[in-house]
């Protein structure tokens, strides 16, 4: 009897081992990619939802922001249509009239030497242009790709180049 028990006990340990199998699949890793001035770097993006504009219904926005581990860099890219936001590519060329893309890169956020590169006309440049691919919408996330000639900061009389950019965000709703 007890060695059919034991048996018994060993059956259901294995049969309880084989069924405790992780089979769910690895978390996604969300992330921004780019290169700023040649040089690459990654945020973590803490908000991206798809949204009707509050203030024009007609409106749709996408959004996305990531943030620096140590909270000093903020770059955010919102896209705003009339209608509907689908995968696709998206495009700002300043001096056009029509900014459905704006783009702010933010560096040392909240000291005195704040800076807020955004898409703007710097002297003696061609016009600022920033294009963002969405290419995966669902309901849990976004995946998209991004690049721009510059973002300009107008007080500080600065440029900076943002390419190569890419990003995977959880969705929020």
């Amino acid at each position: 009897m007890r060695q059919l028990l034991n048996l018994l006990l060993a059956t259901i340990l294995f049969f309880l081992q084989a069924c405790n199998k992780n089979t769910t699949p690895p978390a996604t890793t969300y992330e921004m990619t780019f290169k700023k001035n040649g040089i690459s770097d990654t945020l973590m993006p803490y908000y991206c939802a798809i949204q009707p504009n509050s203030t024009m219904p007609s409106e749709t926005m996408f959004m996305i922001v990531a943030k620096s581990k140590n909270d000093s860099v903020h770059f955010g890219v919102t896209i705003q249509v009339n209608g509907n936001i689908t995968t696709g590519v998206y495009e700002t060329i300043n001096g056009s009239g029509s900014y459905p893309v704006i783009a702010d890169y933010f560096m040392n956020v909240n000291h005195p030497t704040e800076r807020d590169y955004s898409i703007d006309n710097a002297p003696g440049q061609p016009n600022a242009s920033f294009k963002v691919t969405l290419t995966s919408i669902t309901d849990k996330q976004v995946i998209g790709t991004f690049t721009g000639n510059y973002l300009y900061d107008r007080f500080a009389d600065e440029s900076i180049i943002i390419t190569e950019g890419s990003f995977v965000a959880k969705r929020h709703n």
